[in-house]
């Protein structure tokens, strides 16, 4: 069977050159790899054909909306072309990122037929070394890191410094790349993994010269400055992509998930985990070690030191089974990937449904809602459009 035609999809990530990667679930739990083409198309106010490109196909929509034309083009680079040379020219809109634009030319969604206990999922939590008395710092030469924790369903995989020398922790990165190639995740869960695990990980790799290869298809990891808006708050974190693969905060959920309740006063592991029930308040079925403690620990009593890590690693997945699932059944519904669904405001995503419907009804688009407001700013393209693609209202009869 072709494995383009079946299987949910459980990765997806869009090169450069904009050939698809899927990785399809096989009926087995496995995964199978697989490409496919990529149709770029954006809206625009006017057929904009200043600039000659070849293979370029118009499509005029019906309705009285702000973006009347669709262009569709031959290959990314040509539309990245048009896109480009259209800003500041006439009115222009593109889906990003490529992965839902895909999604929503295609009508098809990430995990469709996959249950959320279906996920092949990773929890990660690293122990790391400082060489004074201040708070590690990958930067620093002997900061080094001593253990990576690995959870894979009920089973730890628990990669260990093995000596004090370069070689040692370049190999236990090197590791790393090996077991995350071998279990293939569909998740890499951590608390705080954006600003501390995965960004201790790059710069220890980079210092090493060891490449990030985290991410399915063969490809490395990627990172960038980003930030989230978190009710009146603004976090900065230094996002990491895993092309094919999905990279989950818990320690960004919970804050997201406080907006409702506002019942913490802190958003540390711990705290966090007795909070949810995950740990007995009274500590019972937890080794707890004091920071300045790990590395000492980790010398003299290794014991303490691999539960102390185990428990972490058990609280980050019983943190992600309660506020993960949403996300992951938000992802059926709209055209997005399930990391995206984690950082991404409910109007984005509500945008993303619009516009796939408008794109398969071949309705021109209003103005952006972040442009225009909702009271009386929308065509009646638009309350069409909501009524009878969202809402499954019969138009004719209202």
């Amino acid at each position: 069977m072709n494995p383009t035609e079946t299987g949910s999809r459980c990765g997806l990530w869009v090169d450069k050159s904009g050939r698809v990667h899927v990785s399809r679930e096989g009926g087995d739990g496995s995964r199978i790899e697989s490409t496919e083409p990529l149709r770029p198309f954006a809206w625009f106010g006017r057929k904009f054909e200043e600039t000659a490109l070849d293979g370029m196909v118009w499509h005029q929509l019906e309705g009285e909306g702000v973006f009347q034309w669709v262009a569709h083009s031959p290959d990314l680079a040509t539309h990245n072309t048009l896109v480009k040379e259209a800003r500041g020219n006439a009115p222009v809109d593109a889906v990003r990122p490529l992965e839902s634009l895909h999604l929503l030319e295609t009508q098809d969604r990430l995990f469709k037929h996959v249950e959320f206990g279906q996920l092949r999922r990773c929890q990660l939590d690293i122990e790391t070394a400082s060489s004074d008395d201040e708070f590690r710092n990958a930067d620093k030469p002997e900061d080094r890191i001593l253990a990576i924790g690995l959870r894979f369903g009920d089973r730890d995989r628990t990669l260990v410094w093995e000596a004090m020398t370069n070689a040692a922790e370049l190999r236990l990165l090197q590791r790393l790349n090996e077991v995350l190639e071998e279990e293939d995740p569909d998740t890499i869960e951590g608390h705080n993994i954006y600003k501390f695990d995965l960004d201790f990980l790059r710069r220890r790799a980079k210092r090493l010269k060891v490449p990030c290869r985290r991410g399915r298809f063969g490809q490395n990891a990627s990172f960038r400055s980003s930030r989230l808006k978190v009710a009146e708050r603004w976090i900065d974190f230094p996002r990491c992509d895993l092309p094919g693969r999905t990279v989950v905060d818990t320690f960004l959920l919970v804050q997201l998930y406080d907006i409702s309740t506002r019942e913490l006063t802190t958003f540390g592991l711990k705290d966090v985990a007795i909070h949810f029930g995950i740990t007995a308040a009274e500590g019972s079925d937890r080794t707890y070690l004091a920071g300045n403690a790990i590395h000492v620990a980790y010398h003299e009593n290794r014991s303490a030191f691999l539960a102390y890590l185990a428990d972490d690693l058990r609280e980050t997945k019983g943190i992600a089974n309660r506020l993960l699932s949403t996300y992951f059944e938000q992802v059926k519904t709209f055209p997005i990937t399930l990391q995206e669904a984690t950082l991404r405001g409910t109007t984005g995503k509500i945008d993303l449904l619009f516009w796939e419907h408008y794109y398969h009804a071949n309705r021109s688009t209003p103005v952006p809602p972040e442009v225009t407001p909702f009271e009386g700013g929308y065509t009646r393209s638009f309350q069409e459009c909501v009524f009878e693609k969202v809402l499954h209202f019969d138009v004719a009869s209202l």
